[in-house]
């Protein structure tokens, strides 16, 4: 096992990135419950697959930046607040999602669509800021996206098309569910004004330590919010990369689950792409269930990470809101390096989740950058040093033919980047629903992890 830091001064948050503090840790200024109603039903749960908790931000934030994910869901509670995350959230959404919640506290909480709620409290001129993806579950089980043609749509576009004929039988109680919520067009960063991002968090994990800006990967500029109903949620799948997530739950409940690396396949292949565990269950859902790993019920304020190279899903429970929002990441250890290379590789990445191909090889010339750079830098401590010169090892040699390339180009001196030619559109999505794309091929496949 990786023996703990002996300084928690090394996960201080850097003074230029001082993130926003101060908010009530139970509400975050959204205000939704923080308790889940008497009897709210739940995902049958065993002893051996709850998660595992962490006791201090230092404890966590090793499990973060320096451990491997592989079946494992390491929880922080209260950890919005513990890690500055509390105003992450834009002051907008925030008003939207407390004037929603007191509307329906007015009404005395009669059933609808907390989302829709949502929507109209933000109102037309705010939607139009957006982009987003827009879901809805009127069949138990399934989610199926609200959509016309192939064009993204802003959410004030999504907000229409739920009005249409197309969409006017649903109930409105129905679940809906939006993901991917970011901003229209690039803004400065709120926090590192030098940074143009599309993600609408106004403050991220990334930015409570420098040691997040030496990992291998951290991809924030298009991170996305999640806003679900209860029954709403992300439908079983694996990641279009091999990468790890951390997550933040600023407000209302989410069950989530993590099936063992050893059924990366198997589980995806009996259980379908996109299945919802709704509630109350099958009995094959049920067993489908019991072989998870890790089953845990995420509560208001809590940050957990994961691997997203296996399958999971979440499903929102409770009254009200819940928002959520995820970022991707390699830790500085090989065994997360050597996860990361097998992207899109049969045996170890369920072929209905690859990565495009050239977004692939984008997000690895980023790689190669982000390595040579923490390496090159007079901050980085011996530990912290030896951990990715390991992880650069592990891309020269199980790195697929393009990753060795990069590489071998580093060797002679030399730097040319498909991406500065065209915008790579690779993006980190904890909830992905991309289609398919084109596969990977590696002559050099590991045949096992």
């Amino acid at each position: 096992s990786t023996p703990r830091l002996a300084m928690a001064a090394a996960f201080e948050p850097a003074d230029r990135h001082d993130a926003p503090r101060g908010e009530d840790s139970n509400d975050f200024g959204c205000g939704q419950p923080f308790v889940l109603p008497p009897g709210e039903p739940v995902w049958p749960m065993r002893e051996d697959q709850m998660p595992e908790i962490t006791q201090s931000v230092a404890e966590f934030l090793e499990v973060l930046l320096f451990q491997t994910h592989i079946d494992r869901v390491v929880v922080l509670r209260d950890g919005v607040r513990l890690l500055g995350q509390q105003l992450g959230i834009p002051a907008v959404l925030r008003r939207a999602c407390a004037a929603s919640g007191e509307e329906r506290r007015q009404r005395g909480g009669e059933s609808g669509s907390a989302v829709r709620g949502f929507l109209a409290a933000l109102g037309e001129k705010q939607q139009e800021r957006f982009r987003a993806r827009l879901w809805h579950y009127g069949n138990k089980g399934k989610e199926k996206e609200v959509k016309q043609g192939g064009k993204k749509k802003t959410l004030r576009e999504l907000s229409e098309l739920l009005k249409s004929e197309e969409y006017s039988t649903l109930p409105p109680a129905t679940p809906l569910y939006i993901s991917e919520l970011r901003w229209l067009d690039k803004v400065r960063h709120p926090i590192v004004r030098s940074e143009w991002v599309k993600t609408a968090t106004s403050v991220d994990v990334y930015d409570f330590t420098p040691l997040a800006r030496r990992m291998p990967l951290w991809e924030r500029s298009e991170g996305g919010i999640f806003i679900g109903d209860r029954g709403a949620g992300s439908g079983l799948h694996v990641d279009q990369c091999l990468w790890s997530n951390v997550g933040r739950n600023w407000c209302g409940f989410k069950l989530f689950a993590i099936w063992p690396w050893e059924e990366r396949l198997t589980i995806p292949n009996e259980v379908g792409k996109g299945r919802v565990f709704h509630l109350p269950l099958s009995k094959k859902e049920e067993l489908w269930l019991a072989r998870a790993k890790v089953l845990c019920l995420v509560r208001p304020g809590d940050v957990w990470v994961f691997s997203g190279g296996q399958p999971h899903t979440a499903l929102v429970i409770g009254d009200g809101l819940n928002i959520s929002a995820y970022e991707s990441f390699v830790p500085a250890h090989p065994d997360a390096m050597g996860l990361l290379v097998k992207t899109n590789m049969g045996k170890a990445h369920w072929e209905s989740c690859w990565m495009d191909d050239d977004d692939l090889d984008e997000l690895y010339e980023d790689v190669v950058d982000n390595l040579q750079r923490s390496l090159r830098a007079a901050d980085v401590d011996t530990r912290l040093r030896s951990r990715l010169q390991e992880c650069v090892g592990v891309m020269r040699s199980n790195g697929d033919d393009y990753c060795k390339e990069l590489w071998e180009q580093e060797d002679r001196g030399e730097r040319r980047r498909q991406r500065e030619d065209e915008e790579s559109s690779y993006t980190a999505e904890s909830e992905d629903r991309t289609p398919a794309k084109r596969a990977k091929t590696s002559s050099g496949e590991p045949a096992s992890c």
